[in-house]
């Protein structure tokens, strides 16, 4: 599994703040309907608030790894959100996220969706991936981390 086969750099979407979760959702669910990778943004906003009503997706020094399933995804892939202040995700360490991960498929992708979140729970737990992508400015910067970073594991 290499996260560049599913991460578009250009749907990086990097936030000075948020408030919470949901707003959260709100600005990543508007920033793919402007990128044209979905139509209905509030159900998809929708989804992402009830996947992590079940149950948080931090996975912990930072990171959180938000996944859904829809129709309106025509292939499995994965984006990432940086939020510079940080937000609260109910986190089992406590800490504030700053890394999310989000996975994004429909039904047919269930297998890589399980890949993926092992992976990036591995590539988070052996490195400093989310140090580095917290000092990040740009897209490209972002980028470049995860595939040196991929490299180390």
């Amino acid at each position: 599994m290499d996260i560049k086969e599913y991460l578009r750099k250009e749907l990086i979407l990097i936030l000075d703040n948020v408030e919470d979760t949901d707003q959260l959702y709100e600005k990543f669910s508007n920033f793919l309907k402007e990128k044209g990778i979905i139509n209905n943004f509030k159900e998809i906003k929708r989804l992402f608030i009830k996947r992590e009503s079940v149950q948080s997706t931090a996975i912990g020094k930072g990171a959180a790894v938000p996944h859904i399933f829809s129709d309106e995804f025509k292939n499995f892939f994965i984006t990432l959100a940086l939020i510079k202040s940080g937000v609260d995700f109910k986190s089992p360490d406590k800490e504030l996220i700053y890394v999310v991960f989000l996975i994004m498929s429909d039904q047919r992708h269930v297998g890589l969706h399980l890949k993926s979140l092992a992976h990036i729970a591995r590539l988070v737990k052996s490195t400093d991936i989310i140090e580095e992508i917290k000092k990040a400015n740009t897209r490209d910067e972002i980028y470049d981390i995860i595939l040196k970073k991929e490299k180390l594991i």
